[in-house]
């Protein structure tokens, strides 16, 4: 690899093993891919992402035939990434790339993830393609830099919450739903105090305050991807999809099926 650089990598149902001397960060674009690393195995689909430090060893499975992801090979050498650190006061080999891990995206990064996919693929030259790949690359190290950041996810205060920590922390848990312990100790805080600044912030319970966040992506799958409701209720941690459409339509005031049809209009 000569440079760090944004490439789409079109999976389809393909196979295989990888281990490379770059780091490198995936994330779901279209379809679904399995992927296994050093903690486990994951299915990166839109709103996913992994983080790869070099060398370390994983293996992959695409499941559809639209299977793309989105890959960010990082060049150890690369002087915009060192300009990157020095602005950040921080070494990505110790934060970032610390270890392998799976990532749930906040919503509002996925638009960026179809910008990205639609400017890789509009560049026409090589001096475009090469400008573009490196300039998206860069951009999205930084946006995981500030994802990750200490102050993003560290200790709350003491009078109010982080809206941007406790989402986070849900994020990362969709498919095994947080409880209040493990929330006020993410939080660092007792669970009667949780208790008590959710409902002063937010307005509800703590439990409630998740059911809200896991049906804010069950809303996002069901507009924006093709994923089966079956596979967006799993994925939230639901036992089963009448318990998914029964929340959703308490939630929403109609039931998932309304969200595809609106989708795909008259």
């Amino acid at each position: 690899m000569s440079q760090t650089q944004a490439r789409c990598n079109r999976i389809a149902r393909s196979s295989g093993e990888h281990c490379h001397d770059h780091h490198q960060l995936m994330l779901g674009w279209r379809g679904a891919m399995d992927y296994e690393f050093s903690r486990g195995g994951e299915r990166l689909v839109l709103g996913q992402a992994a983080i790869l430090p070099h060398r370390e060893p994983h293996t992959y499975l695409g499941r559809e035939e639209d299977s793309e992801v989105l890959v960010i090979d990082l060049d150890g050498d690369d002087p915009c990434l060192a300009s990157l650190e020095a602005s950040c006061a921080l070494a990505l080999r110790e934060s970032l790339f610390a270890e392998a891990r799976s990532l749930s995206l906040p919503p509002t990064l996925l638009p960026m993830v179809e910008f990205a996919t639609g400017q890789l693929k509009a560049a026409r030259t090589a001096e475009q393609r090469s400008l573009v790949n490196h300039q998206l690359a860069v951009l999205f190290v930084s946006q995981f830099c500030q994802l990750l950041a200490p102050d993003a996810t560290g200790t709350a205060r003491r009078d109010r919450l982080s809206a941007v920590a406790l989402d986070a922390f849900i994020d990362e848990r969709l498919a095994a739903p947080p409880d209040n312990r493990a929330l006020a100790e993410a939080m660092h805080l007792g669970q009667s105090q949780l208790h008590l600044l959710c409902q002063r912030q937010f307005g509800m319970t703590p439990q409630q305050y998740v059911m809200s966040r896991r049906l804010q992506w069950a809303r996002y799958w069901l507009c924006q991807t093709r994923r089966s409701v079956g596979e967006i209720a799993l994925d939230l941690g639901f036992t089963d999809v009448s318990s998914f459409s029964r929340a959703y339509r308490r939630r929403m005031g109609h039931p998932p099926s309304q969200a595809r049809s609106d989708l795909a209009g008259p």
